[in-house]
């Protein structure tokens, strides 16, 4: 984009781009999509062409997406409000809109929803972003860029420059649109190189697209021990995926990071005690399919041990419960009135067909339904689970992770085979490879993200670290109480 800044005067954006960043700047394509991994300058990008083109433009229309307002107020307004001055645009921070002395505005939108994209279809835009395109639907992509268009003086001050409407985004592998951007962008020819757009019968429209890549080293500004020290906590298959942008290792399992040598311990490993230590049970229902569920306790240092499993069809929900309960130990739970949560299925608090009676109790499930048969045999134990999917799946790959001292923060003892074998065959939904593929057998997975909610989750109480870990891998121990 050329030097002079209408709208700016004297001012400039400051703004020092990397040569990836420049190369995506000047790429001239429909639709861009920019970065690939973690750490190449992907918002500076966005950033940098929505202000450029705002001051170049009189009167121009450009938006920029995150996924929540908060994000925006969080992550770009800060950035924005301290570089460009009133003198040169005044932000309304009730409409997220900055408007420019030359008549243009540059729009902060949110799709939180797929709903939502229904307020941003009244207007017309000739440059419209998308910060971490893969946080998107390709519908929510798609409706918007019916609205990418320009008309009238804009349109002809744009031809002047050698401009025309175009869509940009940046991302990283990974979130609920990989599939459909990897497919769109990564998938059809080389990077750096332009390619047909096609519509969704798979013929061409006449535009062309391209992915430009953008890795660390190509960032001059980024502190790389930094970088890699927020790299160092995440699964090691989406720190390759930031790391590399390489796409197509997300097509894999999701829980490589499990080893049967380090996951695993036999039940006379571990000491584990009948009382002092908080306890729960996960489970996910089911009925033709296995219903499952899985015991837990929380050590020191956040250690949890999975020592009991049950999977079982064609049982009724009182058979469910009550098998639970007879599955345990003799005084498990005592003393009386101690709490053992059981962290259900929270689809088991829809109510019954054949029942409209609200409960009094807002936090009882209806009469009749699943949740209301286990409380008939546990009382208030039985708890509604925690279903946010992303955030147990990540309690499970932190748990995994081994650490300095050599020990994950997950075992599961031997006597858990239903959960050993399926863990770690568990593949990535292709959609969102952050989560798993819901048509694999992951009922007791499932029963094991919602007991590690309940243990560890947000809200849960975590357990000091000690000095000692009561794990023996070469001296059994005994078990206490089980």
């Amino acid at each position: 984009m050329s030097e002079s800044i209408q709208a700016g005067a004297h001012w400039r954006y400051p703004y020092d781009p990397s040569h990836r960043q420049i190369e995506a700047g000047a790429a001239d394509v429909d639709e861009l999509l920019y970065g690939g991994a973690a750490g190449g300058g992907k918002s500076e990008m966005l950033l940098a062409a929505a202000v450029n083109f705002c001051l170049l433009i009189p009167g121009a229309k450009v938006i920029l997406f995150r996924r929540t307002f908060p994000e925006i107020e969080q992550e770009i307004e800060p950035r924005l409000l301290a570089r460009i001055p009133t003198t040169v645009g005044k932000y309304n921070s009730t409409k997220h809109v900055w408007t420019f002395r030359n008549g243009s505005r540059f729009v902060l939108g949110a799709l939180e929803a797929d709903k939502d994209v229904y307020r941003y279809l009244g207007g017309e835009y000739q440059l419209i972003l998308w910060d971490e395109m893969t946080l998107f639907r390709k519908k929510q992509y798609l409706m918007m860029k019916g609205r990418l268009r320009a008309a009238g003086k804009v349109r002809q001050e744009m031809e002047k420059w050698g401009l025309r409407p175009t869509m940009k985004g940046a991302t990283n592998p990974g979130g609920p649109g990989h599939g459909w951007v990897k497919e769109r962008f990564i998938d059809p020819v080389a990077r750096s190189t332009a390619f047909p757009v096609v519509d969704e019968e798979n013929r061409p429209t006449g535009e062309t697209g391209m992915f430009v890549q953008s890795l660390p080293a190509d960032n001059p500004h980024l502190d790389i021990v930094d970088y890699n020290k927020k790299l160092a906590g995440m699964d090691p298959v989406m720190r390759r995926a930031y790391r590399d942008g390489d796409w197509d290792i997300l097509d894999g399992v999701r829980f490589s990071q499990w080893r049967r040598n380090i996951h695993v311990i036999g039940h006379n490993q571990i000491e584990l005690p009948i009382v002092g230590y908080p306890r729960a049970v996960g489970v996910d229902y089911g009925s033709s399919a296995p219903f499952a569920a899985v015991w837990g306790v929380l050590l020191p240092d956040n250690l949890v041990v999975i020592h009991r499993e049950l999977y079982r069809t064609d049982l009724t929900p009182r058979q469910q419960a009550e098998l639970i309960r007879d599955s345990e130990a003799e005084g498990e739970r005592l003393p009386p009135g101690r709490s053992i949560p059981i962290a259900l299925d929270p689809a088991c608090w829809a109510r019954a067909a054949n029942n409209m009676t609200k409960p009094l109790d807002k936090d009882a499930p209806p009469p009749g339904s699943i949740a209301w048969y286990y409380r008939e045999v546990f009382g208030s134990q039985v708890k509604k689970a925690r279903n946010d999917r992303l955030a147990g799946w990540s309690l499970v790959d932190e748990h995994l992770r081994v650490r300095a001292d050599g020990l994950p923060r997950l075992l599961v003892m031997d006597s858990c085979p239903n959960l050993i074998r399926t863990l770690p065959s568990l593949p990535r939904a292709k959609t969102n490879p952050e989560d798993v593929d819901t048509k694999a057998e992951d009922h007791i997975p499932d029963a094991l993200r919602y007991l590690l909610m309940e243990l560890v989750g947000p809200t849960s109480q975590r357990l000091p670290s000690q000095s000692e870990h009561t794990v023996r891998r070469r001296e059994p121990a005994t078990i206490v109480g089980f």
